[in-house]
């Protein structure tokens, strides 16, 4: 008989610096960390997803769409953050929170597959008091909620073939909102910005080439010079990419390809 599987959205919540913790103070970290996990339950519920892992310092939950995950993680965040602010900074407890959404085997109450192995993941990419997402959640919430995301690429993960593109939202009172973290993105490059410093690479590279030339030409023919001829060459070879460009709308690469 296969299994059951089916496609949801899960949450995985750990602890940040869990074992330094606890050495610290055993007894009130367990403390923390169920009041932790109280608050995560209540809010995990009131998405109307379920709490269906509680293995060693960390949370899973898994909800019924990836908008009902994130909205959950925001909040959780949030309340934690209030949660962890009037405790003394050296036993403060913030946890990461990853969120995915994925193919899952159900055993039991329990799920397991890659769905939740990359929400695990996910979590640890996470910063203290933040959440990352995979690609396949932000596909479902993107313009859905109000808070900003920081495309953080393609990241490889452990015992993944592929990478996973990972989005990163900061929240609660912890973190530095930025404005519900502005979006990264690259500097617009001025037009012809890019063609122009490539083409000064070339020449200085050719300069330098033929520098080493007439160092050759003195010492060896001082009174012959042959240099010009190859450093026409070397002058030619690094114009003609932009020539090509110019002319022919060509896209001019390092490598003048």
């Amino acid at each position: 008989m296969s299994p059951e599987r089916r496609l949801t959205a899960i949450l995985c919540a750990d602890v940040v610096g869990y074992s330094r913790l606890v050495g610290r103070d055993e007894t009130g970290t367990l403390a923390r960390l169920d009041q932790a996990r109280d608050i995560l339950r209540t809010v995990t519920e009131g998405q109307g997803g379920r709490v269906f892992n509680l293995a060693g310092d960390g949370l899973l939950a898994e909800f019924p769409s990836a908008l009902a995950a994130v909205q959950a993680a925001i909040t959780a965040q949030d309340r934690l953050g209030i949660w962890a602010s009037n405790q003394p900074e050296h036993e403060r407890m913030r946890l990461r929170v990853g969120v995915n959404l994925g193919d899952v085997v159900v055993n039991g109450d329990d799920l397991l597959g890659d769905g939740v192995n990359v929400a695990a993941r996910l979590q640890a990419l996470a910063q203290p008091g933040g959440i990352c997402l995979s690609g396949a959640v932000y596909d479902q919430v993107r313009g859905r909620i109000e808070i900003g995301f920081a495309d953080l690429g393609p990241q490889a993960m452990k015992n993944m073939a592929d990478p996973v593109r990972v989005y990163a939202l900061r929240v609660g009172p912890d973190a530095d909102r930025m404005d519900a973290v502005a979006p990264v993105t690259a500097p617009a490059a001025k037009p012809g910005h890019g063609i122009f410093d490539q083409l000064r690479r070339r020449l200085l590279g050719a300069l330098m080439v033929v520098a080493v030339l007439l160092v050759i030409n003195l010492m060896t023919s001082p009174r012959d010079l042959w240099v010009q001829w190859p450093a026409l060459g070397l002058g030619i070879a690094a114009l003609l990419p932009l020539a090509r460009r110019l002319l022919w709308g060509r896209p001019l690469n390092v490598d003048g390809k």
